[in-house]
């Protein structure tokens, strides 16, 4: 017990007097929070830059630029009077979308003639581009209904059975995650929860790497009467619970400040928080008893850490991988673990169905430390990395 305190004692000394693990467990974390709620602070987009070239000048062209200018997402910015002039701004990235009104309009309308109002946009854009294509289309399909119902009324058919001719089949949409669509809710519950992990991974490779690196590893070992698990909880257990409280913060930021969803079980959010960490601390000792060099360990780490990112599920969905890729997915943790936190915050599923995830954590912590004990050991007895960078 004695050997646990004055190796704890010692690790938290360090937390905050070593600069490199002051920057990698306190710093980054904070900066990392305050980066990514200030760049999706908005959560949808709004006001995006359109430009409308008008070649009708009708009452009913400019109700039209009217409507598209109300829509939240869109925000008329210029009036070109040309195509060309139009499409350059799209080249120039001044505008996202081109709306082009043809010419006799109007008259064409109050002949009951169907017109073409044209929505040119860059695809290469896809998120900006995606949401102006949409606004158009809603925004001018709210226009057409307008148009045919008021033809319908001038007949002398009544407004109710006007809308029923126009829309006989309407939609019920319910949306069971995100229903705002809003892209901090889910972009940032990946990217603030996927840094943590970073920094929780390179402070555990630092703390021992350090150690190796300038050759300390045997006394370390000598502190710890040849007891690896008492050095290796030792130096651990205060970075769990550092990072323990920097979770609960980083959890704060979202959930108080930035409001997030929470529709499941809390307690199961903060404890796959706790399951995040420990299985990241497995992987990192993992990798430095692996590695020839603090220098290599770092790299595993940092490398590995990144790329779960891409096996998670964020940018493109686990299920619509090829099979070999999806069963690779499942060796990160982090994919478990945001699969159980949306779950449990966006989707409101009951624990139950999410315990998958959970025995995953609980798997991804156990395998590493039975892989890498022995040679850790080994690692501990010599004192020292085999290469010294």
């Amino acid at each position: 017990m004695k050997s646990y305190l004055h190796i704890a004692k010692r690790e938290f000394s360090m937390l905050f007097h070593n600069r490199s693990m002051f920057i990698f467990a306190v710093i980054l974390p904070f900066i990392s929070m305050l980066f990514f709620h200030t760049l999706l602070d908005n959560g949808v987009a709004r006001d995006l830059p359109v430009a409308v070239v008008d070649f009708d000048n009708s009452s009913i062209s400019r109700n039209i630029i009217s409507q598209l200018d109300a829509t939240p997402e869109l925000r008329v910015d210029f009036k070109p009077i040309s195509q060309l002039e139009g499409e350059r701004l799209i080249k120039e990235l001044k505008i996202y979308g081109l709306v082009i009104i043809p010419k006799n309009l109007g008259k064409d309308l109050n002949q009951g003639k169907q017109v073409t109002i044209t929505n040119q946009f860059n695809g290469n854009l896809l998120l900006p581009s995606g949401l102006e294509d949409k606004a158009f289309k809603r925004a001018i399909g709210t226009i057409s209904a307008g148009v045919n119902v008021q033809k319908q009324l001038k007949k002398g058919i009544y407004i109710e059975q006007a809308k029923a001719n126009f829309q006989p089949i309407t939609s019920n949409n319910h949306v069971l995650s995100n229903p705002y669509t809003n892209y901090s809710y889910y972009l940032n519950s990946g990217f603030l929860t996927l840094f943590f992990q970073i920094f929780v991974i390179l402070t555990t490779i630092y703390c021992f790497g350090n150690d190796l690196k300038y050759n300390k590893g045997e006394k370390l070992y000598s502190i710890g009467k040849g007891n690896v698990t008492t050095i290796l909880l030792g130096k651990i257990t205060p970075y769990t619970l550092w990072f323990f409280l920097v979770g609960l913060i980083m959890y704060f930021t979202m959930f108080v400040i930035g409001d997030f969803p929470l529709n499941g079980n809390k307690g199961g959010v903060l404890f796959s928080l706790f399951l995040l960490i420990i299985t990241s601390q497995a992987f990192a000792l993992l990798f430095v008893s692996i590695s020839k060099s603090f220098r290599e360990a770092l790299t595993f780490g940092s490398g590995f850490a990144a790329i779960s990112l891409s096996f998670s599920g964020i940018t493109f969905p686990v299920f619509g991988m090829p099979k070999v890729l999806q069963w690779i997915s499942q060796l990160f943790p982090f994919t478990h673990f945001f699969d159980f936190f949306l779950d449990q915050t966006q989707r409101g599923i009951p624990m139950y169905y999410s315990m998958h995830a959970i025995t995953g954590l609980v798997l991804l912590t156990i395998v590493p430390i039975l892989l890498g004990y022995r040679k850790l050991k080994k690692l501990l007895i010599n004192g020292a990395f085999l290469q010294r960078i």
